[in-house]
């Protein structure tokens, strides 16, 4: 399982290199959307891991569909990675703000539903034009980390 990169989650529209740009689906709709895509290019891979790049919170993402934004849950992400070409089958990281910020919130979720380590941020992640990267309440702290998610055994 290499690293990869898989965005496309929604429409892009050019780029805002000279901006930090936040996975944050509060900021959806906001004028800050369009540049993830392109942002998250930068950030240097992780060796195992292919990038799921999607807006998102705690709970869900969000991604654009002829022209609006839909709420997935982690089943609803589940089947389309499943059923998507781009993806490998292998361990993801979830460049999107806050998926891994609760315990058994939507990262474990998805870990649980895929099968596979999900690696994703503990708070909202912020993106600068040459990829470095800060977790935390604001771009200037860096108060966040990455957590891996294992998937768990359910009791039968």
């Amino acid at each position: 399982m290499g690293a990869g990169y898989h965005g496309g989650f929604g429409e892009t529209a050019g780029s805002k290199e000279n901006n930090i740009v936040a996975a944050d689906s509060s900021l959806v709709g906001k004028g800050e959307g369009e540049a993830l895509k392109y942002a998250a290019t930068k950030i240097k891979k992780e060796q195992g891991f292919t990038d799921v790049v999607i807006h998102g919170n705690s709970d869900s993402v969000a991604v654009m569909r002829n022209g609006k934004w839909i709420n997935l849950d982690h089943r609803n992400l589940a089947k389309f990675l499943k059923s998507d070409k781009g993806y490998s089958k292998g361990n993801i990281r979830l460049i999107s703000c806050s998926t891994g910020k609760d315990a058994k919130g939507f990262a474990q979720n998805l870990a649980n539903k895929m099968g596979v380590i999900v690696m994703a941020p503990s708070d909202t992640l912020y993106i600068y034009p040459n990829g470095k990267t800060v977790i935390g309440p604001n771009q200037f702290k860096n108060t966040g980390e990455w957590i891996k998610f294992y998937p768990e055994r359910r009791n039968k």
